[in-house]
């Protein structure tokens, strides 16, 4: 599977662009670009932090059941505002009762005593999730392995004329190979412009391809489309060529219509159902951006602000709480980013719905103040 270089060309000259109209710099590299370092670059402060908290170094076989591996592990997943993993397929890791066979899967793979393949395939039939192994495997090596958004990154290889590779509902080795093997090929690529790109940036070039940027230009567009039917038509004149099954995504431990990935679409419309693990709605970057312009990056039940405590790497980001739950309606509306969408942090986040239906953000700030915390629910 190979990433067209015509293709990337375009990407890259898109991006330099936004780069350009976002900071009002020329892109010059990616470890000096002031809107990577303060929207994409946090990455490297947790892997950073997870490397320090795992310490695996100082890991001995007597561990093995005594919980101390698991407690490690999950204080690497709690690394700064760790945003690579489900915040509640971390909270699922901590909570988990601890066994020495996990723990024996975690040693032997971060001691090397087995193949990253056989740990991949263990950590599989341990129950843990595609996102929260890549996660595990980032960690261990950032130079190799990367943590992983399976519906986004799909979306942004089609984007780069790669859509036959899905990793939606693919959680295995194998494809997880081929998603670290297309993002080195990006790297490979960004070398020419900058010759110190690592396999993250790589990462956050996509990325923001993606999710950061408008919808792609026509010509990478055209470009894509053009590869897509070349490799189509290749496949077909092959004498063996098999039809593609169709699969159905399945989106990872969603739980809430809140959380789930956000998609973009022309309009501010959302709650189009689909059929996945559990019912879900489709999510938009731009009612997200709308409403955090309105109400700001800041928690409106607590007035957390995680760029005031966490510095760079926190600015810009917050979590968005629908005020009514979209799943609810069970139907395609209009949002109205102002009075439909709130700005919350993952704690209280989590707090609004730990009832059925969630609580009101003024409730949950009379909670708040209730219990007489030191630092009470900011006054708007």
């Amino acid at each position: 599977m190979t990433v067209n270089q015509e293709i990337l060309e375009a990407a890259f000259a898109d991006f330099s662009d936004f780069i350009k109209s976002t900071s009002g710099e020329e892109f010059e590299t990616f470890a000096n670009s002031k809107y990577l370092n303060a929207e994409e670059n946090y990455k490297y402060a947790i892997y950073t932090e997870a490397k320090e908290r795992l310490a695996n170094k100082y890991w001995k076989p007597e561990d093995i059941g005594t919980g101390r591996i698991k407690q490690k592990v999950s204080s690497a997943i709690k690394a700064k505002v760790n945003n690579l993993v489900n915040w509640r397929q971390q909270d699922n890791f901590v909570k988990r009762p601890n066994s020495k066979e996990l723990e024996t899967i975690l040693f032997n793979f971060y001691k090397s005593k087995i193949k990253d393949s056989e740990a991949f395939d263990q950590l599989m039939e341990e129950g843990l999730t595609y996102q929260f192994i890549a996660y595990l495997f980032f960690i261990k090596d950032s130079q190799k392995f990367l943590p992983i958004s399976q519906e986004r990154f799909d979306k942004i290889f089609q984007q780069i004329g790669v859509p036959e590779l899905k990793t939606s509902g693919n959680c295995s080795w194998e494809n997880y190979i081929e998603f670290c093997g297309i993002i080195k090929q990006v790297q490979k690529y960004l070398k020419a412009k900058d010759k110190n790109t690592t396999l993250i940036d790589a990462h956050s070039f996509l990325w923001i391809l993606g999710n950061q940027m408008q919808e792609p230009s026509e010509s990478i567009a055209d470009i894509a489309e053009d590869n897509y039917k070349d490799n189509t038509n290749t496949a077909n004149d092959t004498e063996l060529a098999e039809e593609p099954e169709e699969t159905e995504a399945v989106i990872d431990n969603a739980k809430y219509a809140d959380e789930l990935p956000l998609e973009t679409y022309p309009g501010l419309f959302e709650g189009i159902k689909r059929t996945v693990t559990v019912n879900s709605y489709e999510r938009n970057q731009k009612a997200r951006r709308n409403c955090i312009s309105h109400w700001k990056a800041y928690c409106r039940v607590c007035g957390l602000d995680f760029e005031k405590v966490y510095g760079e790497i926190g600015k810009g980001f917050i979590h968005v709480h629908h005020v009514v739950k979209i799943s609810d309606i069970g139907e395609k509306y209009e949002i109205d980013p102002i009075h439909d969408l709130i700005p919350v942090c993952p704690n209280c986040h989590s707090m609004l719905h730990k009832t059925e239906p969630p609580l009101s953000i003024e409730k949950l700030k009379s909670i708040i103040s209730a219990v007489g915390r030191g630092v009470g629910p900011k006054k708007f």
